[in-house]
């Protein structure tokens, strides 16, 4: 497998986390039959980690490499799926923050927890490649720059 682009790698590595919680969720929901205090926690992790690391991410990607695509290569119906998925996600991450204290949703979390996986590895195996074949060095690296700028702005 070719290396990764380097205007990528910073998500790449952010979706290797993201791979970690889908895996957790999809551990704890399938394995057992989780009690309300195993729910509470799994909510508990997703929030955090959306708050700490998707919100970012999706950040990086909606403000840098999604549009820096779309202007450069056109309407792509891809990046239209992605960004409501992003929506998806939000609305999720709602959901469980309202509920996390009570009695989380099972369904919700397993839902995230799918959806992130499919929604990572639709990132890495289709969008990126489009990325690394399409874009011209100079707009790659463009991106590059604002993806670098909008997670350094969400870890502070």
């Amino acid at each position: 497998m070719a290396r990764r682009h380097e205007s990528l790698i910073p998500l790449s590595h952010g979706h290797h986390h993201g791979l970690v919680l889908s895996l957790r969720i999809r551990h704890a929901l399938t394995h057992t039959s989780p009690d309300v205090e195993t729910l509470r926690q799994l909510a508990r992790a997703v929030v955090f980690f959306f708050e700490s690391d998707l919100r970012p991410h999706f950040a990086a990607e909606e403000e840098g490499l999604f549009p820096l695509m779309e202007a450069t290569l056109g309407h792509l119906d891809l990046l239209a799926e992605l960004q409501q998925e992003h929506e998806r996600f939000r609305e999720w991450i709602e959901e469980l923050r309202h509920s996390m204290d009570a009695f989380p949703s099972a369904e919700t979390l397993r839902a995230f927890g799918a959806l992130l996986h499919d929604h990572i590895r639709k990132e890495e195996r289709i969008l990126f490649p489009i990325f690394e074949e399409r874009m011209p060095p100079e707009e790659a690296r463009r991106a590059g720059a604002v993806i670098a700028e909008r997670l350094a702005a969400g870890s502070r």
